[in-house]
């Protein structure tokens, strides 16, 4: 999968130490594959799909590549992809090929009740993206 691809959407997303619903968001743009994988010290092909957590070297390459500051010291910082929106169907299907899930949240055909929303939480040590359920 070429993950420079314009369908596929990067977000660095902010939790608190402990907490798992995130802080903050921040789609990456500019950054291209190899310099990620540089950032994630992994083999090209990695394709850097399931959620992953930016460990000490990766805060600091991408601390300097972004010249911003991280707060390592309070919160933990990890990369999440993403299918855009615009690429996904109605029913929030990926395209064949992407195995990522849709921006918006998991498929449709999983039961919501009314007044929730999905929303992507701290992902857990199988490194999968995770949603819960929450009022709007």
């Amino acid at each position: 999968m070429n993950t420079d691809d314009p369908r596929i959407k990067r977000v660095l997303k902010r939790y608190l130490k402990g907490e798992r619903f995130l802080d903050a968001s921040l789609e990456l743009t500019g950054i291209h594959l190899t310099e990620l994988e540089a950032a994630f010290r992994c083999s090209s092909g990695d394709d850097l799909t399931a959620p992953r957590e930016l460990d000490e070297f990766a805060v600091n390459w991408l601390s300097m590549r972004m010249q911003m500051n991280f707060e390592i010291e309070v919160y933990d910082y990890f990369l999440h992809s993403y299918v855009r929106r615009e690429f996904c169907s109605e029913e929030r299907i990926p395209p064949k090929g992407l195995k990522l899930p849709c921006e918006d949240g998991p498929p449709k055909r999983i039961p919501l009740e009314k007044g929730l929303k999905w929303v992507s939480v701290r992902p857990k040590n199988s490194g999968e993206e995770t949603y819960v359920a929450i009022e709007e």
